[in-house]
């Protein structure tokens, strides 16, 4: 479960009725309870998910040192309520699938679309008795297709869709198969909200686990700084309740230290803030301005009211030429003011402009191009940025220019970690950047996968000796977990290594 996806471009922003780039996955709803468990030899074993009547130790007996049988995996599926999918079945295909299709082509051991908290405890027995890893699935848009996983038992949390509302405290109970819209929207009936990415069809529970960066981020905070609890499964069976009092070591974990490290988690609750209308902004400059457009952008994120937000963009549009844009949000009636103060930092007289004005729940279906989105194939990774000069702009122009003179799509997304992402210490909880300026996510649309690991490999050269390191929901193979939790990695390690030693759970990285 991961990361916020690519924001729409500044100047390519649609309506409501639009599609979003960013992935909308099979329905686990429509896997039936009954659905039939197939044997690798293809002969058919129907009505086993969520028969009744069959003890749960009649599956969980030892077999330590060996795969399971068709057998094992059909007195397992008498054990939970949720549908199990091998390979050879015919929902297994669809149950796999995840946002990016690059990895369509993977092979899960067996998908399972969990109902009920006690499948998870069920799946994680046994894992352990067959020794198998779990990757849990939530919206699916891990930047490794961590969900996906060769080999791997997949636990696809996307029927854990609630969300309940409690007026008296103002919090929000959220479960782990929630996306992001679903949420948005049942909170804008209450006036309320929490600080998220704006893709439609990611989960909250992966963003939340990686930190969570959004168009709120300055306002207020990270998604996982509104987390006050967490409901989730450990890898001996246990469900157990993370908050500051109980298990606070997990809780610390939770925020920041990526899904899939300590437990499955099963539900989450908020703290939340007023959703108010926002005004929008988009501001677009000559591809040659890139570097003091980015460098005035990070002057005005130092300083600028917290309710203010901005990003960049700079994307490469062929011939080594660059379309550069800042996209700002900030509160209904500042866009114009807020713009103003942008352009006085940057410097540059924009070659066009445009200002919104819009009701919070309208501001998310256009931030995220619609209330759902198609799957589609993409490359992508970051780094994390502790100041941006002109040498670091610099830097970063090169990197895109170069992917735009090879031709290929390509785009440097910088986003700030300013304002109330600074509030927390850095050892407050696992994400490491709270003093750092900006991420920047590399972004290549399209499925030519090959080129764009070699510029994604280019542009983190370019940068290295600017760059902190990374965002981990925006996570890349075979990278260090140094890069993504920096000096936060040994409490992390020891934590994981307490709570998961066998490395039951897998994350799409070494923890």
């Amino acid at each position: 479960m991961r990361a916020r996806r690519l924001r729409r471009r500044p100047g390519r922003l649609t309506g409501g009725n639009a599609t979003a780039s960013c992935g909308v996955q099979p329905d686990v709803n429509t896997l039936t309870r009954r659905s039939a468990l197939t044997s690798t030899a293809g002969l058919a074993a129907t009505a086993i998910a969520g028969m009744s009547g069959c003890s749960p130790a009649s599956a969980l007996s030892s077999s330590a040192g060996r795969k399971p049988t068709t057998q094992d995996w059909i007195a397992f599926a008498r054990t939970v309520t949720g549908p199990v999918f091998l390979p050879g079945t015919s929902g297994y295909r669809n149950s796999k699938l995840v946002f990016d299709t690059r990895f369509d082509g993977n092979a899960p051991v067996a998908v399972m679309g969990v109902k009920r908290v006690s499948d998870v405890a069920q799946a994680m027995r046994f894992a352990t008795k067959f020794s198998l890893q779990i990757s849990p699935r939530g919206g699916g848009h891990s930047y490794v297709g961590a969900s996906a996983t060769n080999g791997t038992f997949v636990l696809d949390m996307r029927a854990l869709d609630s969300v309940s509302y409690r007026a008296s405290d103002r919090t929000v109970a959220v479960g782990a198969g929630a996306t992001l819209y679903d949420v948005k929207a049942q909170l804008a009936a209450h006036g309320r909200a929490i600080p998220t990415g704006t893709c439609p069809t990611v989960g909250v529970a992966g963003l939340t686990l990686g930190g969570g960066l959004g168009v709120e981020s300055r306002a207020q905070g990270l998604t996982a700084d509104r987390l006050t609890a967490a409901q989730l499964v450990l890898p001996d069976g246990r469900s157990v309740l993370a908050d500051a009092h109980h298990y606070s070591d997990i809780f610390w974990a939770l925020r920041g230290g990526g899904g899939g490290n300590i437990g499955m988690v099963t539900s989450l609750r908020f703290a939340t803030h007023a959703a108010t209308g926002k005004g929008i902004f988009t501001l677009t400059f000559p591809g040659t301005a890139a570097v003091p457009v980015m460098t005035g952008w990070a002057r005005w994120i130092a300083t600028a009211a917290r309710s203010r937000w901005a990003g960049v963009h700079v994307d490469a549009i062929g011939g080594g030429r660059l379309h550069v844009s800042i996209l700002g949000v900030t509160e209904a009636g500042d866009e114009r003011a807020a713009a103003a103060s942008v352009l006085r930092a940057v410097g540059v007289t924009p070659v066009a402009t445009s200002y919104l004005r819009m009701s919070y729940l309208d501001s998310v279906i256009y931030l995220g191009g619609g209330t759902t989105s198609s799957r589609q194939g993409f490359t992508a990774g970051s780094d994390v940025l502790a100041k941006l000069d002109t040498n670091t702009a610099t830097a970063i122009r090169a990197a895109v220019i170069a992917r735009s003179a090879a031709g290929g799509p390509g785009s440097a997304l910088l986003d700030p970690l300013t304002g109330a992402v600074t509030g927390p210490a850095t050892s407050a909880t696992a994400f490491p950047w709270r003093g750092h300026v900006a991420s920047v996510q590399w972004y290549a649309g399209g499925t030519g996968y090959t080129s764009a690991l070699h510029w994604l490999a280019d542009a983190h050269r370019r940068v290295a000796h600017f760059s902190s390191g990374g965002y981990v929901n925006y996570l890349e193979t075979g990278m260090p977990a140094k890069r993504y939790y920096a000096t936060n990695l040994p409490r992390l390690a020891q934590i994981r290594a307490h709570y998961d030693p066998a490395r039951r759970l897998h994350s799409g990285i070494v923890v």
